[in-house]
């Protein structure tokens, strides 16, 4: 998979590039996620071409300091700008300034003016996406290092302001920027009001993306994603179990005897739920995650199994369980992509809902106690994203734990384990990191039992305790590591604004296979 770096400071950019490559083999990552420099400067100037100059240049720079000193790799720099008719007489307004604008201008002040000048309130967005040319992607005519691509999309401003949310699981379409008062050509509605596919078709962004990407497929850089034919070993292997079932039901508790028993790499869809969630909202969004899951899962029901797919595949694990699908189409589509050697086996886990409920009083997962109001709506909430038709869809595959661990531990054993080749433990399998991953992990397994939270520089002093004084790690360089991008093998949780750190689910199955 081809990488592509986006410099860019915002997020939600950041998510909107990513879904706008979703075609094509690509990982769009943000400079910050690349590298601790900070992004190019932006200049507040009112010329496009100079603009475009000088931000090219700073980010060159920038990259040449902190990544590659050949110009080598690609990367990118994208510059919004707005167009209202009636006000760029002399030139574009709000023009290049559009996030400064939006800024300093209410609607009903832009109304008014609007209306005195005889209520022409035609306007058009417009993206000039700046892609660097490394050496071998520079014409031999000309001594070009980068190639601008750009689209617009055609609209008026909106009669009258709308109170509404931005979309949970795409914030570009968003109620902060000027999506909020863009109407597109042929719709009544704001572009941030539309549904995704119709907001897909007047996305000023797409057009300068698809050419881009169209070219480096043309040059040969990238190509378009494709579902790799499945492949089957001959001898019988591991399965590899997907666990699915409400709240409480003791899913990972099997996946935890399974890693512990048999050396099973256990994978918690949830923390890859939550990983999306940051990459849209940032840590401290006040939108409830349960709500994001829910229309994530309806709009984009791929969005966390291709997610867990991808990091299968970089970890290599001899064998995986993976817990907390909720919906048919999460299972049907990690069925249809995954191609590796493990045949799938779903299992749903059930028990009462007051059982349930009173092993959610009992577990130490957070200090603040269940109550079972809260406890009833998780549940509704998570069957109204498909997990009744799960449960539906896999019943052949159930097991009610309503009775003593070693019982539950005991009939799955006879039901799943019986007829593959692993009754001493399949090979224990370290998976793949980085050294500085591997000490992060591993530090924050001897904190499990514990369950507290850690701030970048207590991890740091959890890593060098009894290291050689030559082997020690620097605080900057564990900063850097959580500050790059977001991990589904931590949760994260704010403390006065701090951001504290401990191992999820998925963490605490990876560190114990390293």
């Amino acid at each position: 998979m081809v990488e592509i770096v986006f410099f860019t400071s915002s997020p939600i950019k950041l998510a909107h590039a990513r879904y706008l490559c979703r075609d094509f083999a690509v990982r769009i990552v943000g400079f910050r996620e690349k590298t601790f420099g900070a992004n190019y400067e932006e200049p507040r100037i009112y010329d496009r071409a100079e603009l475009i100059e000088r931000s090219y240049q700073d980010a060159l720079q920038r990259w040449k300091n902190f990544v590659s000193k050949d110009g080598h790799k690609l990367f990118f720099i994208e510059d919004t700008s707005v167009i209202i008719e009636a006000l760029s007489k002399e030139r574009e307004v709000p023009g290049l300034d559009v996030k400064y604008w939006m800024k300093e201008t209410q609607f009903a002040q832009l109304d008014e003016t609007l209306r005195n000048m005889g209520n022409d309130r035609r306007c058009r967005v417009r993206s000039d996406l700046v892609l660097h040319l490394p050496p071998e992607l520079q014409s031999k005519d000309s001594n070009d290092s980068y190639r601008i691509f750009t689209s617009f999309s055609f609209g008026n401003v909106v009669e009258y302001e709308r109170d509404f949310e931005t979309n949970l699981l795409y914030p570009w379409l968003d109620n902060k920027t000027f999506n909020k008062w863009f109407v597109p050509d042929g719709c009544q509605d704001p572009i941030s009001l539309l549904p995704i596919e119709e907001a897909d078709k007047h996305d000023f962004r797409a057009r300068a993306f698809r050419e881009m990407l169209g070219f480096l497929e043309n040059r040969g850089e990238i190509r378009k994603r494709h579902t790799a034919p499945k492949q089957y070993q001959l001898e019988a292997a591991a399965p590899l179990f997907v666990i699915c079932g409400p709240s409480c039901a003791g899913k990972t508790t099997m996946a935890e005897y399974l890693a512990d028993s048999y050396g099973y790499y256990h994978i918690e869809a949830s923390d890859f739920m939550y990983r999306s969630y940051y990459q849209r909202h940032g840590v401290s969004s006040t939108v409830p995650i349960g709500d994001f899951a829910e229309q994530a899962l309806q709009d984009q029901p791929e969005i966390v199994a291709e997610q867990v797919l991808e990091d299968i595949r970089s970890n290599q694990p001899l064998a995986t369980v993976i817990t907390g699908f909720r919906s048919p189409k999460e299972l049907t589509w990690f069925y249809e992509h995954y191609d590796g050697h493990q045949p799938i086996v779903p299992v749903y886990i059930d028990a009462k809902p007051k059982i349930r409920f009173e092993r959610s009083c009992l577990r130490r997962r957070e200090s603040t106690q269940d109550t079972l109001e809260r406890f009833e709506r998780r549940d509704l909430q998570q069957f109204s994203m498909g997990l009744g038709e799960l449960a539906e869809a896999i019943q052949s595959d159930s097991i009610i734990n309503e009775a003593s661990t070693a019982t539950f531990f005991s009939e799955f054993a006879a039901r799943y384990l019986s007829e593959w080749p692993f009754p001493e433990g399949i090979e224990m399998n370290p998976l793949n990191a980085g050294d500085l991953e591997k000490l992060i992990l591993t530090a924050l397994l001897k904190q499990w039992s514990d369950r507290n939270y850690f701030t970048t520089t207590e991890i740091a002093h959890l890593i060098n305790d009894k290291q050689p004084a030559d082997q020690q790690r620097s605080k900057n360089n564990v900063s850097r590591y959580f500050n790059q991008r977001f991990y589904p093998y931590y949760e994260i949780k704010l403390f006065d604004g701090k951001r504290k750190y401990r191992l999820s689910n998925t963490g605490l199955g990876k560190a114990k296979l390293l």
